[in-house]
Order: C-alpha cells, then structure tokens, then sequence
C-alpha cells in the first residue's frame, strides 16, 4: 500500500505530511502526470480533509481538467461513507448521498471550486468521498467519462472515537503517503481526526519535502482541539523513496508547522501563512532520552521497500516528509 509525507490538522501545528487549520488556497497535484492514453483524466483536492464528528461543515473540492483538449463538462460526487449531504450550492440537484453539478464547460488545464455542506457520522468511522466526472456537460452518454487522477487529496481518511482511558487510533493515505496516529489514552468524548490535505510550504535550509500533507487532531467533545501528545507513524512508499534519491531512512525528515514556536534543526526555520495565519516552520529534531515533543523518534525501513518516520506531536500538526 503506497503511503509518505506526514501531516496533522486542524487547529495550531503542522509537519509536512499534513494538518489543517481553518481555509487554505487549494493547489490540484501535478496536471497531467497520471493522465491514461485516452487522455481525459482529472485531479481533486478536497477541503478540509476530514469531518468533525456529528457537525456540519463546508467542504470545498478543487477540480482540475487534466485533459489536453477535452473540456469537463459536468461532475457527481457522492458520499459514499461517513457523510450526509445537507447543501450544494450550485449543484443542479442533490440528495443525501450526491450532489451533480452540470454545464462546467472546464477547459482543459482549468480548474473550478465545488462547494456543498454535509454532516460526519458520530460514533468515528472511516469516511470517503466519490466523485466522477465526464466530458458532456448533463452528465450523460457512455464512453465520455474522465478517469480520476490517484494523486488527488482528500478524498478517503478517518475518525474515532476514543474510549476512555484507552489507546485510540486513526489512518488516512493517499496513493503515495500513509499515516497513523495514537494516542496513549482518552477522556470521554475525545475522537482523533486523520485527512490528506494539500498545503504549500517549507523549511529553511536544503531539505527538500516530497510526501504528501496530511492532518490529524485530537479533538474534545464540544469539538475543542486538545494538546495531548500523539504518536505519530509516517510512511513513504518505496516509489517514492526510490525516486527522490534519498534511499536511506536516515535522510529523511520531517518539515514542520505550527503557531506556536518550536525547536527546530537549527538553520531551517522560518515562517509560512497557511489559511491566513503565521506558522512558524522548521525541521523537527531527533528526541533525546528525555523527549521534548515536536520531534523525531526513530526512521527505518520495513521489508517492503517502505520508510517509516515516527515522531511525536501535540495537539493537531501539520508536516510532510
């Protein structure tokens, strides 16, 4: 299973992998780069990348037209686990499962923004969003459709709710980066929310991050995000280690966000606005024996192929790897 780059969600931190806090500009994966021999093939990014349980949010799904010459003409998305749809302004119709939106006329290269409102399950499942798309723009006719891009974001991820005073656990991945977070234990109420993203920073020095972003946040029940520490597993396929020339686990790393200050490596911090605010960014130092979180665990490789990077976190980070 393809996983990499590390990132945590939604209130104060980043890594680079992934985490949200509140709007960010939506950048689509690299046009064209999976598109298949027909050559019609879109990219998505959804935000945010992950629901609170019981509550209703906003969503926003960045659609790229991949194609060379073919226009987009129309698109259905479908919550097919962990969602209701409650809203989709613009949408020609929609029901609780599905929102269609017609007549988009998306040139190729273009790119538009769908919006609609939907509600996350209680209780803490794994959630995932369907979409398809085709070339005519009422939705209809065969041999038209456009084949979804595997790099999009924020399609698939997870919450749970966390028992009290036990391990809880979520994961999120995307074609080419996995996650999982733990925490050690629980209050009543408390769920853990892990979701691809797309964010667009970095860290001062030469590292250079390839993974996907990706959050995660440990929430209260009245939806607070709370500080607890979390165990952070990052893992990045070996496609992905093999082509960016850093085939040791020992070289990777991982580039963090966060409002509030951190110690850093020293020479690669710096600052970033994500969603409007000032982060403050850095590479995330290996722990000593007496941890002082953000920072790095241990990195190795799994008999696959597979680096795996485990750090620990506060709160609701962001990074990547």
């Amino acid at each position: 299973m393809p996983k990499a780059g590390f990132i945590a969600t939604r209130a104060s931190f980043f890594a680079l992998a992934a985490s949200i806090l509140g709007p960010v500009m939506l950048a689509a994966p690299a046009a064209g780069s999976t598109c298949p021999s027909s050559g019609k093939c879109f990219a998505v990014v959804v935000s945010p990348p992950s629901p609170t349980a019981g509550a209703s949010a906003s969503f926003t799904f960045g659609i790229t037209n991949e194609a060379s010459n073919q226009q987009l003409g129309s698109v259905q998305i479908t919550a097919l686990a962990g969602f209701v749809i409650t809203g989709a302004p613009g949408a020609t119709s929609f029901t609780s499962s599905s929102a269609l939106f017609l007549n988009l006329s998306l040139a190729p290269s273009a790119t538009t923004t769908l919006t609609l409102s939907a509600s996350a399950l209680s209780g803490g499942a794994a959630y995932q969003w369907g979409i398809k798309a085709k070339q005519s723009n009422d939705f209809n006719g065969t041999g038209n459709d456009f084949q979804l891009d595997p790099a999009s974001l924020g399609l698939t991820g997870s919450y749970s709710s966390c028992p009290s005073s036990t391990p809880c656990s979520a994961s999120a991945s995307s074609a080419t980066t996995s996650v999982t977070v733990t925490t050690s234990s629980a209050f009543p109420g408390e769920f853990l929310e892990v979701g691809i993203v797309n964010y667009i920073y970095s860290c001062g020095g030469t590292y250079h991050p390839v993974s996907d972003p990706f959050s995660f946040a440990l929430f209260g029940p009245g939806g607070v995000p709370q500080s607890t520490i979390l165990n952070v597993s990052l893992e990045i396929d070996k496609s992905l280690v093999q082509s960016s020339g850093r085939t040791g686990a020992s070289s990777w790393q991982i580039c963090y966000a966060s409002t509030s200050q951190f110690t850093a490596v020293p020479g690669t911090s710096g600052t970033a606005m994500i969603g409007g605010l000032t982060y403050h960014t850095g590479l995330l130092p290996d722990c000593s024996g007496t941890p002082v979180p953000p920072c790095v665990q241990a990195r190795n490789k799994d008999n696959a192929g597979d680096v795996v990077v485990t750090f620990l976190a506060p709160g609701d980070p962001l990074g990547h790897g």
